[in-house]
């Protein structure tokens, strides 16, 4: 799996086709219910606006961890669809776009709204600030405390980003590793497995 890019910030740009305003703010996305909030924000701040469309990715575009969109009252099929296309196409992830319009008194067609909500999440991908993200593996791991010196050793050498943890009768600890070194990380993992140490993916 390929890397793949995600918004540094909140982001919006607008565009005009024949006198509908299309207004497309982006956001990095971790949950739905951050987008979610972003369509009542945009609703809020536009209410004489006809129609506020979303799409998102969570995860990397190739193999993502959720997708969708909503035509939010345009035909079906007609905005959230182009929209989700054009950010798989783009190669963005971890996105959520809501897309604003002012309706502008000429009707677009189905085929107009495909090619203006498309252009409009194109467009805002042109300018968009974003970040390279590399695609990561979420495990658990649960080891004895007399372990944790060797299992530091291998999340240091795997560049392994540490969750969350808890300390009980035995560590826990949730991780993202890269997928690239997670490979190496399992089987460093599985060497100490008779010392006790279980690891679980996508915990």
């Amino acid at each position: 799996m390929a890397a793949y890019f995600s918004p540094v910030g909140r982001f919006e740009y607008e565009i005009e086709v024949k006198k509908s305003r299309f207004i497309a703010t982006a956001i990095p996305l971790s949950s739905t219910d951050e987008l979610y909030q972003l369509q009542s924000e945009m609703q809020r701040l536009h209410p004489k606006a006809s129609h506020h469309c979303l799409a998102y990715i969570l995860g990397a575009p190739q193999s993502p961890k959720a997708a969708g969109s909503s035509d939010d009252g345009e035909p079906s099929g007609t905005a959230g669809k182009p929209m989700l296309n054009i950010l798989m196409h783009k190669n963005l992830g971890d996105i959520g776009v809501v897309v604003t319009r002012y309706f502008g008194g000429t009707k677009l067609g189905a085929g107009g709204l495909i090619r203006a909500y498309g252009a409009s999440v194109s467009e805002l991908s042109e300018h968009l600030p974003t970040i390279e993200c590399t695609p990561k593996v979420e495990c658990l791991i649960r080891y004895p405390y007399e372990l944790e010196a060797d299992i530091q050793q291998i999340v240091v050498a795997t560049i392994a980003d540490e969750v969350s943890a808890s300390y009980t009768d035995w560590v826990e600890k949730k991780l993202l590793v890269e997928l690239a070194q997670f490979d190496t990380f399992k089987t460093a993992i599985k060497a100490l497995a008779y010392r006790g140490v279980m690891l679980r993916v996508d915990a």
